[in-house]
């Protein structure tokens, strides 16, 4: 029994040797990349810093110095964002789930008339919180550090995975899934057609159902953990 099993991520050794221990080959590289975009900063006094992405924690801290910060409240989306703010010396507050919406709700009863915001995000991104954040008054510094584009280094690797074929599909942000779409074409469209596709979370199952695709399942926890937990599971359940 093997099954084949594509991630846009890289995949640790433990996640690799987890899949490979009930025969699933793991293949996992990025299929985008990002670039830094200048940027300057309005303010210098914030109550509240929001990363949503360790990407975003990368570009931004090439600039800024961590001190900058050290008086502020530093929210982080997701494990890998919190981690890298950690590596920096803060410790951040992480929302439930991992989205726009999860910072909504981490926010919904606080009193935000007159709070000092700074988000800290890529060129192209949702506006939920952001929309949330001045419909209650607060005071809101959108910083722009990154942009995301198609890496199309990959795309003769990613041609000669797809004719192999994939049982399941797994994708970590619609960036991803849109690029791989465009760099795998046709082909890319047959195995989407054909295999399980787990999205990360609801914005990126969004895009893939907007683009004509159908939603497996998504994990749990909206991780790449999460991801790997649940092939396992349906793994060991299907074969176990």
């Amino acid at each position: 029994m093997s099954v084949r099993f594509f991630v846009s991520s890289v995949l640790s050794e433990e996640h690799k040797r987890d899949l490979h221990n009930v025969g699933v080959e793991g293949v996992d590289f990025s299929l985008i990349k990002t670039e830094r975009v200048p940027f300057s900063l309005k303010n210098d006094l914030w109550d509240y810093a929001v990363f949503s992405s360790k990407n975003g924690v990368r570009h931004f801290f090439s600039d800024v110095l961590p001190d900058t910060l050290k008086d502020v409240t530093v929210v982080a989306v997701g494990k890998s964002t919190a981690k890298a703010l950690q590596g920096l010396g803060f410790n951040p507050v992480i929302p439930h789930n991992f989205s726009g919406e999860g910072l909504v709700e981490l926010f919904k009863q606080a009193d935000l008339e007159g709070k000092r915001f700074l988000v800290v995000r890529p060129e192209k991104g949702r506006k939920v919180f952001v929309q949330f954040l001045r419909e209650r008054g607060a005071e809101v510094e959108e910083v722009v550090v990154y942009r995301t584009v198609v890496n199309e280094e990959v795309a003769g690797v990613l041609e000669k995975e797809l004719k192999k074929g994939f049982d399941f599909v797994s994708f970590t942000s619609p960036s991803n899934f849109k690029a791989f779409l465009s760099l795998g074409k046709e082909l890319a469209k047959r195995v989407l057609k054909e295999a399980k596709v787990i999205p990360i979370g609801h914005v990126t199952a969004d895009a893939v159902r907007k683009a004509g695709f159908s939603v497996y399942k998504m994990p749990e926890e909206y991780t790449l953990n999460g991801i790997v937990k649940l092939i396992l599971e349906e793994v060991s359940n299907a074969y176990g």
